[in-house]
């Protein structure tokens, strides 16, 4: 399923989630040898979707593959085409002609395909996971670095008049009412003027009914404002939607809202006028049998587990995770913290100012932005991780990017996360900071969070930022999993366990710090690889700051932040506190 919900019911959908015919192309020959006209006699099968690096003899595999399907149309048919997510570069092919291109890895992108014939339509994409100085990560990238088409790829038979967008913006004119805006944009490919009925439902009660003409091949908008009482609001743990539904008569689109408030100010997140002290982890949408083609019901079973650790947020390290985790969060009543990958702890900064990078940073967040406005669980908008911020050039890229999310969205506050708090230029550009250090894993001891953390605050007010949040966004250390004894050695769960009791205490101590999202929720592949040298630390091959290992079997870490985010401090014993 791509969503927890059905977004059509009158649309015919379908989703091609089966074995496609691939090759990989080490020597990238294909598009000199025209493989999109003529697919390669000899082939492998791979299941979409799914990464490559989880099938035999492909592990280390970068590079370029293609893949290859076939659609059939019973009738003469127009057809919407859909990637939901493919890793890096892709070129789409129908029936031997480019359809586009796309530049990304986890938001959707796709292509209309009118009057196609009845038969056989052979589909073919070519995807290149290449790495490099101007990719979105960059190269070298501190998570495991999977090729593939990873979500679904999916074909929708559309009407003559179909709706192709539905975008919902509100206004909280009280406790308990609202101002409404719909904008339902319509499209047609009749090759003359039409009538259909257009009809908006609300949980299944219909709230406004018109009929609408569009002109011969015509894009109409039609936009709708109402004012609602009675409004529940959406909130952590009472977590209120509303199911939208709008019909064309032969054609419909489903979609849930919520109702909230998000401000910030004197230092407090604010969610429906209550101030908040979130208490979250990060999390990679990653599991080393399945890569980031993330299976549905592991979702449920990681969103249990966080919940079993008191946490009331989550942040979506480092790209945008798939709708059906946000769906997830919206009914559980779960916050996100929703951002773009762009991991910078080994960005030189020059890389931030080229013209090819700062265009795709701005596409992949406008993308992310459009995709998922309507969750009420997002409530933070985040351009950019650890980049170099003490840079002018990330200062403009941050300009941009804040730039172009206040132009799409004004509702929800702009973060980042800082690994430079102490010499950082960009803290009074946001609304909200997040800062990312390692006191007593990468540099000294754990109890240093106490001074940087003072002069951190005091640095604030020469930016402007003495009233923005601040959160600490990732710190903890690496444990082995099963890895105890009598004393706190580097690597054992005892010493990540240490080092997270402590700093949690510290920080909750702080009236300045408005929450905290432990790195990291499970243990996830590090990008290592017998012809690369990075992260030659990261024992296993794995990134073993979990609170719970690569199976989310717990460690002893796992307890001990569950004890302090749940309030049983009573339990913690200290028992390494020097």
């Amino acid at each position: 399923m791509i969503r927890t919900f059905d977004e059509h019911v009158l649309r015919s959908t379908q989703l091609l989630n089966k074995l496609w015919d691939f090759k990989l192309d080490p020597l990238d020959h294909g598009v000199q040898e025209r493989w999109f006209e003529s697919f390669p006699s000899e082939y492998d099968q791979m299941p979409v979707p799914a990464c490559w690096n989880n099938e035999l003899g492909k592990f280390e595999y970068e590079g370029a593959a293609w893949y290859r399907t076939y659609v059939r149309c019973e009738n003469k048919e127009h057809l919407r085409l859909i990637f939901h997510a493919v890793l890096g570069f892709a070129d789409v092919y129908w029936d031997g002609i480019l359809l586009g291109r796309h530049f990304g890895g986890y938001t959707p992108f796709e292509f209309k395909l009118l009057d196609q014939n009845a038969g056989l339509h052979e589909l073919i994409l070519r995807t290149d996971s290449t790495l490099d100085q101007t990719t979105i990560p960059i190269d070298p990238v501190d998570w495991f670095h999977y090729g593939g088409i990873i979500r679904p790829v999916e074909v929708q038979r559309l009407e003559e008049v179909h709706i192709e967008r539905l975008n919902m913006k509100y206004e909280m004119t009280g406790d308990h009412s609202a101002d409404i805006q719909f904008t339902i944009k319509l499209r047609s490919f009749a090759a003359d003027p039409v009538t259909v009925p257009v009809k908006i439902e609300v949980d299944g009660e219909a709230i406004h009914a018109e009929q609408v003409t569009l002109d011969s091949h015509a894009v109409k908008e039609i936009v709708l404002t109402q004012s609602w009482t009675d409004v529940r609001r959406w909130h952590i743990g009472k977590p209120e939607l509303y199911t939208i539904r709008v019909t064309t008569g032969k054609d419909d689109l489903i979609d849930r809202i919520g109702f909230r408030t998000i401000e910030t100010k004197h230092k407090q997140i604010w969610l429906n006028g209550e101030a908040l002290y979130l208490q979250g982890v990060n999390r990679h949408e990653e599991h080393p049998e399945w890569g980031f083609a993330f299976p549905n019901k592991l979702m449920t079973k990681d969103l249990d587990i966080i919940q079993n650790l008191g946490c009331n947020t989550v942040r979506g390290s480092h790209y945008p995770q798939s709708k059906y985790w946000i769906d997830l969060l919206d009914e559980r009543g779960i916050v996100f913290w929703s951002e773009i990958p762009i991991w910078g702890a080994h960005m030189p900064k020059e890389v931030t100012a080229q013209p090819i990078f700062i265009e795709r940073a701005l596409t992949m967040m406008g993308e992310m932005v459009d995709r998922d406005m309507h969750h009420p669980s997002i409530i933070f908008w985040s351009v950019h991780n650890e980049i170099d911020t003490k840079s002018q050039e990330a200062y403009d890229l941050s300009v941009q990017m804040i730039d172009l999310v206040r132009s799409k969205d004004l509702s929800r506050p702009i973060a980042y996360a800082t690994m430079h708090p102490l010499e950082d230029i960009c803290l009074g550009l946001f609304d909200v900071i997040g800062i990312n250090k390692y006191c007593g894993w990468y540099e000294g001891s754990v109890d240093q969070f106490k001074p940087l953390l003072m002069k951190f605050h005091e640095r604030c007010k020469e930016y402007g930022a003495e009233h923005t949040p601040v959160l600490m966004t990732e710190f903890g250390g690496a444990g082995i999993y099963g890895d105890e004894g009598w004393e706190p050695r580097l690597f054992s769960e005892d010493y990540q366990a240490f080092v997270l009791e402590q700093a949690l205490l510290i920080f909750r101590d702080d009236p300045a710090i408005s929450g905290t999202y432990v790195w990291q929720f499970a243990d996830v592949r590090a990008d290592l690889s017998s012809a690369k040298t990075n992260f030659r630390d990261r024992a296993r091959s794995f990134n073993n700051k979990g609170l719970v290992n690569e199976y989310r079997k717990p460690k002893l870490a796992f307890r001990v932040v569950r004890s302090i985010y749940q309030g049983d401090t009573d339990l913690l014993g200290n028992k390494f506190k020097q």
